[in-house]
């Protein structure tokens, strides 16, 4: 089976059987590794850096109208708290982005390239009997055929 949710689903038809859950496994074979760059856009990650600062900008502004006299009016405070609030969060914004966007960043990650059902080889003639010329109930598909890797005990 080259998809795990193949795979699933033919293990809830054995279940619905009457075999033990318990004793039914997906295995994932075929083991490959797979390279990728983990790529973060960076103007979306400047816009919410710019957003998340003017919030930030804004109370720390209203904090100071309420606290501190100063000779500039309240909106001004607040207004010029949103300007350098998203100023700043913009910087820092972008430079999370050039920084999570680096060329050494490369994720690694091992990924099966088919799944197995296996079962004990006690139970390998029932589920090979359950299994043979039938369709799988939700989506009319061939359920899988049993290869000679499923007489693996669990």
């Amino acid at each position: 089976m080259s998809r795990f949710d193949d795979a699933q689903r033919t293990v809830e038809y054995l279940r619905s059987y009457g075999m033990d859950a318990a004793r039914l496994e997906v295995v994932g074979a075929g083991l490959r590794q797979a390279s990728r760059r983990r790529a973060v856009p960076v103007v979306r990650l400047t816009a919410v850096g710019a957003l998340q600062g003017a919030l930030l900008g804004v109370l720390a502004a209203v904090f100071i109208t309420l606290v501190a006299e100063t000779t500039l009016t309240g909106l001004a405070v607040v207004v010029w708290g949103f300007v350098y609030g998203v100023l700043v969060g913009a910087l820092w914004g972008l430079f999370r982005g050039l920084v999570h966007n680096r060329p050494e960043a490369v994720t690694t990650e091992t990924l099966p390239t088919r799944y197995e059902v296996r079962c004990p080889a006690d139970e390998l003639a029932v589920a090979q009997t359950l299994l043979a010329n039938t369709t799988a109930p939700d989506d009319g598909r061939l359920a899988p055929q049993p290869t000679a890797e499923h007489k693996d005990a669990a």
